[in-house]
């Protein structure tokens, strides 16, 4: 079965129906469905996916490929881990098909230690020892069931506990640290997260990636997120989506929170439809997946100058992404916890349904800012900063609402908001006087000047770039500077012979010679690790020129007349990538 189960997913799993499920908006157009797409912003759709052929294609960003290419470019997987979680949905029985890579190993690997960590921490918190934590728990009105169902834990206040248990497990220090589970000291392991209330951070696929941990008692810092690992990335994942997408989806609608404690207190009353980031401000990753459940969104902020600024700033990237925004904040300065143990759900939901368009939100806040009645001088000023927010919006229809909405409460001509609209940015003389020098010459990427410097530092370890080509380098100076790098590294061992006789071989560059060979690395760096990394970077980017090349000259040909060879190189490209 190994050798046809690609074929197989795609015969029993329907493209247009499974990318159903992340773009929710596709619209038949003709034989193919049509969306905006969802690797990209844009306002005209131009993402295309077809059940004949069981391809998909976006003209505006050139992403295409099969259902295993979408799901691997949708969730950031791995081919084979792609392959498995198809396979699963298809009923097909799956065992990898190629040889698991050392990168899906330590991804396993980690998987399966976080899984360890969080039986643990849970185990710890319903056990004798966690009374501490639990008495906590019940202070902030969380029942036993909704700490089963988030799977909160607890850490002691011991240096070494989770270490040793996993070390007895046979994980080694290596497998800690790379699962942020452990920082490596001069006494071995010692655990990252200690005396914390534990929160089990799982991505919308299911997968514990990460943690969060709230001190217990005195101590700084009052949350602690895990370090970013190979699977988490905090800015890529909403706390509680795991479980909200159901309801997030039936509700129609999502509302954004600031904090665990906050969104577990909401999914204990019925509010399932709330999800908060991780401690840091809303990313364009989240608008993403956002998007896969739904076209509007709440922001519950708080109604302090922060809160208000961070509401502001997230709800303007939602919008950027074709979402609908509201704005709303709880009175009293209470936080969604308190205010639905204090009044209850039905409360808290009409506060959510007495939100602000996000116009409204901003017109009122920038009116606040000026004495009535408005002088000439502040109407430009607060239109100036409105008109922003309304060309971010992407939809032709409610930027016009919103440009009307603007000229009634600011006391102005409809027609003076549009235009201003139409208003390139205004350019200072500074600006002007910036654009107007001679061009010079960019620098490398830095990839490009980090490899040339270690060159020059370690030339022992040349071999490790010798695959690299012209066409793997930004432009044609960063190739001919490397190129000399590289020749005098082969010549010599030595790194200051190496500078001067690279000097030698490219004297218009002697200057850059010079400073990269002056270059200073942390005292952990590793020279052949680095150079490596490096040249494999450079390496990728080669590839995905030649794969930007074949994009335009596909989208040049257009859709139905793309010839085969071209199409199989693309595929051939993006496989390579993906590896």
């Amino acid at each position: 079965m190994n050798n046809n189960i690609v074929e197989i997913i795609k015969d029993k799993l329907d493209i247009v129906e499974f990318i159903r499920q992340y773009v929710p908006n596709l619209k038949r157009a003709g034989k193919t469905y049509k969306a905006c797409c969802p690797f990209h912003k844009e306002k005209t759709p131009s993402f295309t996916c077809s059940s004949e052929k069981g391809l998909y294609y976006c003209f505006g960003c050139q992403e295409g490929g099969d259902i295993i290419a979408f799901l691997m470019k949708m969730e950031g997987l791995s081919f084979n881990e792609a392959l498995e979680k198809l396979a699963g949905i298809a009923g097909v029985q799956y065992k990898p098909a190629r040889p698991v890579t050392g990168e899906e190993q330590r991804r396993a690997n980690v998987r399966r230690l976080l899984d360890r960590a969080k039986s643990f921490y849970h185990k710890n918190l319903m056990s004798a020892g966690g009374e501490f934590a639990r008495a906590y728990v019940k202070q902030r009105n969380l029942t036993k069931e909704i700490c089963q169902k988030f799977e909160l834990g607890f850490a002691k206040n011991d240096a070494t506990a989770f270490a040793r248990e996993a070390k007895a497990a046979g994980y080694t220090e290596k497998d800690l640290k790379d699962a942020g589970l452990c920082v490596i000291t001069a006494y071995g392991a010692r655990d990252y997260y200690r005396n914390r209330l534990m929160f089990p951070i799982i991505n919308q696929r299911g997968d514990t990636v990460g943690f969060g941990g709230r001190i217990l008692g005195e101590g700084e810092p009052k949350y602690l997120n895990s370090p970013e690992t190979v699977l988490f990335t905090k800015s890529h994942v909403l706390y509680g989506l795991n479980f909200a997408g159901p309801a997030i989806r039936k509700a129609g609608k999502a509302v954004l929170l600031e904090g665990y404690m906050d969104v577990i207190a909401c999914h204990q009353a019925g509010a399932e439809y709330t999800v908060a980031p991780l401690g840091t401000s809303l990313t364009e990753e989240h608008a993403r997946l956002l998007k896969r459940y739904t076209d509007n969104v709440t922001v519950l902020f708080d109604p302090d100058a922060a809160g208000i600024k961070a509401a502001l700033r997230g709800a303007l990237i939602l919008i950027e992404h074709g979402l609908f925004v509201r704005v709303a904040s709880l009175p009293e300065g209470l936080d969604p916890d308190e205010y639905i143990a204090k009044y209850g759900k039905e409360a808290f939901e009409n506060i959510l349904n007495q939100g602000q368009d996000l116009i409204v939100f901003h017109t009122a806040l920038q009116l606040q800012m000026y004495p009535q009645p408005l002088g000439a001088q502040d109407k430009t000023r607060i239109i100036t900063e409105l008109a922003d927010t309304i060309g971010k919006q992407p939809d032709e229809i409610v930027r016009r609402e919103w440009a009307k909405y603007v000229a009634e409460h600011v006391g102005v001509d409809e027609a003076l908001v549009l235009e201003r609209l139409r208003r390139p940015a205004m350019q200072t003389p500074f600006a002007r006087r910036q654009e107007a020098r001679p061009a010079v010459q960019m620098p490398a990427n830095p990839a490009e000047e980090e490899l040339t410097a270690w060159l020059l530092r370690a030339p022992q370890h040349a071999e490790l770039c010798a695959g690299l080509t012209q066409n793997d380098f930004s432009t044609v100076q960063a190739w001919k500077l490397f190129e000399a790098v590289r020749k005098a590294a082969s010549e010599t061992l030595d790194a200051q012979t190496a500078a001067q006789k690279a000097a030698a071989y490219a004297p218009e560059r002697k200057n850059d010679i010079v400073r990269l060979a002056l270059f200073q690395p942390p005292q952990e760096a590793e020279p052949a690790h680095d150079i490596a990394a490096c040249a494999a970077k450079l390496a990728h980017a080669g590839l995905h020129k030649r794969l930007e090349e074949i994009k335009r000259q596909m989208k040049r040909l257009g859709a139905g007349n793309v010839p085969q060879e071209i199409f199989q190189e693309y595929m051939q490209l993006q496989t390579k990538l993906k590896k």
